[in-house]
């Protein structure tokens, strides 16, 4: 059977099921039509009654996006975000034109003493993609402008550094992702852009670096961050190798992607918004006693959606960090 088959019988199959566990069967199919669509219509709002942190008045000049949050020990929210877009430039603060994307770029740090119903804007910062972490007295900001970038503060968010950059010359990305804590260590990932010869999204050619400070180091000092090794998606899963029956569900050109629909481009398979992972059960299967092994926890661009995209980090004993393809489910 062809694939346009394939697709429809899956079409066919997935709204049946849906039917079916939204709805449910009538009872001898007596149940009235008005009930019907009264269940149908029924939607329960998940965040009707929420706060505002932060809004433009231009959201077609300025657009907001990547929120980040973060609670300090006496209990303070913290909660960042990124601005972008043609408004910038008469935006007041802190900015920066970012390398790659060529936009400006401006974060916000805001904090909440009651729980999140009031919030005050504390500081800008010129680099986005950033998340707040707590390690040891200190509260940080970790995002990128290309090279990555760091801020911090000592008193909950009232002061803070200056922008302070970790690397030199470097493209990184990443969504706002977690914070894993073990060790007594701080662990995060960010993705280091390794190759430049992709046009448009360079998922491919992504590697998701697990990074590790120690809690009580100065992490503003780029000495003090271990990074694991590289490991680009496209080096381990080559184009040539795919037989592109689901994933990825278009053949593209593995350096340019490629259009598949009029106005509808799509990018070469890859990885992105990576998650560090670490498996305390002691019965899980991918448990390690010793605390030595995490787990990275991708979101797989594919084509289509619904799949996600793992890989493994290894502590060695001189303390270096490897990062490897899963073999075998181990």
């Amino acid at each position: 059977m062809n694939r346009v088959g394939m697709r429809k019988i899956a079409v066919l199959i997935l709204i049946a099921v849906v039917a079916a566990t939204t709805f449910g069967a009538a009872p001898g199919g007596t149940e009235d039509a008005n009930e019907k669509e009264t269940k149908m219509l029924a939607v329960r709002p998940l965040a009707d009654d929420f706060v505002k942190v932060f809004e433009l008045p231009n959201p077609e000049n300025i657009y907001c996006y990547s929120p980040g949050i973060a609670r300090c020990p006496g209990g303070r929210i913290i909660a960042t975000l990124d601005l972008s877009g043609p408004g910038m430039k008469k935006l007041p603060g802190p900015k920066n034109v970012h390398p790659t994307f060529k936009e400006t770029v401006q974060g916000k740090v805001f904090t909440s003493d009651d729980h999140g119903k009031t919030w005050i804007h504390r500081v800008d910062f010129p680099f986005m993609h950033a998340r707040p972490f707590i390690a040891g007295d200190s509260l940080y900001v970790l995002g990128q402008c290309d090279d990555l970038m760091v801020i911090r503060s000592d008193d909950e968010g009232e002061s803070w550094s200056p922008p302070i950059t970790l690397t030199q010359g470097e493209r990184w990305a990443q969504a706002p992702c977690n914070v894993h804590y073990a060790n007594g260590c701080v662990y995060l990932v960010m993705e280091k852009r390794v190759y430049t010869d992709v046009k448009g999204w360079p998922v491919s050619v992504n590697a998701p670096v697990l990074m590790r400070g120690k809690i009580g180091d100065d992490l503003t000092r780029s000495e003090n961050w271990a990074f694991a090794s590289e490991m680009v998606f496209r080096d381990v899963i080559p184009a040539e190798a795919l037989d592109y029956f689901g994933v990825p569900f278009y053949e593209v050109y593995p350096k340019n992607g490629g259009a598949v629909a009029p106005g509808r481009y799509c990018a070469p398979i890859g990885w992105l918004e990576t998650n560090v992972v670490q498996f305390v059960d002691p019965d899980h299967y991918w448990y390690d006693p010793d605390g030595k092994t995490f787990h990275l926890w991708s979101r797989a661009h594919t084509g289509g959606t619904g799949f996600a995209a793992i890989a493994k980090v290894v502590e060695n004993d001189d303390s270096s960090m490897t990062t490897m393809a899963l073999e075998k489910g181990v």
